[in-house]
C-alpha cells in the first residue's frame, strides 16, 4: 500500500459531497472522513486531513493525472452571479468543493439504468453485485465494521456473458432486461458508439442514448453529465423540480417542467448548469430544500 499523498484542498473538492450522493455508485464510506472506491482498475482511499484531501492506492495503480481528471479538478466552474437569485448565491458560497465526477461511459450507463425507481443505497448494492459477478477481482481489505472484496466494473466483453436470468438473480428485477438489451446493442455497434458521444452535440448524444432499452430523458441526462462530460446538462427528477421551484419559482408541470428547469439553471450557468444542479441538490440533502 502506497503512502498518503495530497490531492487538493477541501474547498476545491469535498469527498463527502461527491462519493455517496448519487453521482457514482462505486464508493463506500468506511470511517470518519474516509472513503474507498474503484477508479478504472485501481482501488483508492480518500480522506479529509484538516483542510486538505489526501489519497492513496490500495490495489493497482491510478496516476494523479487520472485522479484529477476523475474529480474534474482542473476545470473551472463559472456562474453568472449578477443574474443568480440571492438564495442560489448563498448555497454556492456555503458549498465549495462540489464537482462533477468524470466517469467511464459504460459504467455510467449501466449504473443509471439500474437507478430507475431506486435509492442510492440500493443502486450501490446492485452495482457492487455486478462488479462481483462479472468484474475483474482487484483485492480485498477489512475496515472497522466491514470487509470488502473489490472488483473493477465489468467491461463490455464481461457483461456480454450475463443472461437476463443471472441479472435478475442479482436483484436487478425488471432492469435485468434493460441491461441485457443495452449490452447486446453495444456489442453489435461496438463500444466506440458510446465513446463517440463525447464528440457529438448534446442533443444528438441524448438522442443516441434514449435508443437504449431503459434509458429515458432523465437517465440519458445523468449519463451525459457524469459519463460523457456534458456539464451543461441538468438531470431532472421530483427532487430537482422542488429545488427549482424553491429557488427559481418554476411552476410548470408535466413534460414542459423538465425544459423549464433546464432553462432556469442554464440562464445563470449556461456551460455548467449540471454542476449548479449538483450544488443545490447536495445542499438540499444536508439542509433541506429552502431559500436560505
Amino acid at each position: 500500500m502506497l503512502p498518503w499523498r495530497r490531492l487538493c484542498l477541501r474547498r476545491e473538492m469535498d469527498p463527502s459531497y461527491l462519493l455517496t450522493t448519487g453521482q457514482s455508485f462505486s464508493w463506500a464510506s468506511v470511517g470518519d472522513d474516509l472513503w474507498v472506491g474503484v477508479i478504472d482498475d485501481a482501488v483508492l482511499e480518500l480522506r479529509k486531513a484538516g483542510e486538505e484531501v489526501e489519497f492513496r492506492s490500495v490495489f493497482g495503480s491510478c496516476g494523479e493525472k487520472r485522479i484529477r481528471s476523475y474529480f474534474d479538478l482542473d476545470y473551472d466552474y463559472t456562474l453568472n452571479r449578477e443574474n443568480a437569485p440571492a438564495s442560489v448565491l448563498r448555497v454556492v458560497d456555503r458549498r465549495p468543493g462540489v464537482r462533477i465526477l468524470q466517469q467511464e461511459p459504460l459504467e455510467t450507463l449501466i449504473s443509471f439504468i439500474c437507478s430507475a425507481n431506486n435509492n442510492i443505497k440500493r443502486i450501490t448494492q446492485l452495482c457492487f453485485a455486478l462488479r462481483e459477478k462479472y468484474g475483474t477481482f482487484l483485492g480485498e481489505k477489512s475496515y472497522a465494521d466491514t470487509h470488502i472484496r473489490f472488483h473493477a466494473f465489468p467491461n463490455l466483453r464481461q457483461l456480454s456473458s450475463a443472461s437476463p436470468e443471472e441479472l435478475r438473480g442479482l436483484g436487478l428485477g425488471y432492469r435485468a432486461d434493460y441491461v441485457f438489451r443495452t449490452v447486446t446493442a453495444l456489442r453489435e455497434s461496438g463500444i466506440d458508439s458510446l465513446l463517440r458521444l463525447r464528440d457529438l452535440p448534446t442533443e444528438e448524444a441524448r438522442a443516441e442514448l434514449v435508443r437504449y432499452r431503459g434509458v429515458g430523458r432523465k437517465v440519458a441526462d445523468c449519463v451525459l453529465l457524469f459519463g460523457i462530460g456534458k456539464r451543461e446538462v441538468v438531470p431532472v427528477d421530483v427532487h430537482i423540480k422542488r429545488i427549482a421551484k424553491a429557488h427559481f419559482g418554476i411552476k410548470e408541470s408535466g413534460a414542459s417542467s423538465y425544459e423549464a428547469v433546464q432553462t432556469a439553471f442554464s440562464s445563470i450557468c449556461p456551460e455548467n448548469a449540471g454542476w449548479l444542479q449538483a450544488v443545490l441538490f447536495i445542499d438540499s440533502v444536508l439542509w433541506g430544500t429552502r431559500q436560505t
